[in-house]
């Protein structure tokens, strides 16, 4: 399994897994902070709850008008493992590479040339399509770069919500 790492130095707080795992690490790393593909991941998730952010909105307007599949975006699971619960949770999520860089791409390029009703919804925002493109090109890196020529590229993305300062300082018990 490789991770893909941010080339920023922010502390890593989104992941990108690969598996099979290729011969050598991705040569694609993300510009900048990836944190907001989860901001966005997890507000395209609310709108099963009823979310109502500017980016739930956005991401209705791309399913139901842009036609855009944006399950594979959902598929991603917290690192901080508690429960065996969480395993499986993380254990699934594990999706086809081409899936996510597909729809990776397919949400960038809905970004960069925003209509009338997505633009206001997206403004502030311009910094999820560099991401979201840099995640694609991971996925297609790993697609063409998988460890066996027989077997499909998988990818998992995965989040810490604290740093990792943060979760060492935490007391026993916590």
């Amino acid at each position: 399994m490789t991770t893909s790492q941010s080339g920023d130095s922010t502390p890593q707080r989104f992941f990108v897994e690969f598996d099979p795992a290729p011969d050598e690490p991705c040569p694609v790393v993300f510009a900048d902070d990836p944190v907001i593909i989860l901001f966005f991941q997890s507000w395209a998730y609310s709108l099963e709850f009823g979310g109502t952010h500017e980016l739930a909105q956005a991401a209705q307007y791309l399913k139901t008008k842009r036609k855009i599949d944006l399950r594979p975006l959902f598929k991603y699971a917290d690192r901080d493992i508690e429960t065996p619960n969480d395993q499986r949770e993380m254990d699934r999520s594990w999706q086809p590479a081409t899936d996510l860089a597909s729809c990776a791409r397919a949400v960038a390029e809905a970004w960069t040339t925003p209509d009338d009703t997505l633009a206001p919804l997206i403004q502030g925002y311009a910094h999820l399509a560099p991401r979201l493109l840099e995640l694609a090109a991971m996925c297609d890196w790993a697609a063409t770069h998988a460890a066996s020529p027989d077997a499909e590229a998988r990818v998992r993305m995965t989040f810490l919500l604290e740093t990792p300062e943060a979760r060492t300082s935490r007391p026993a018990g916590y």
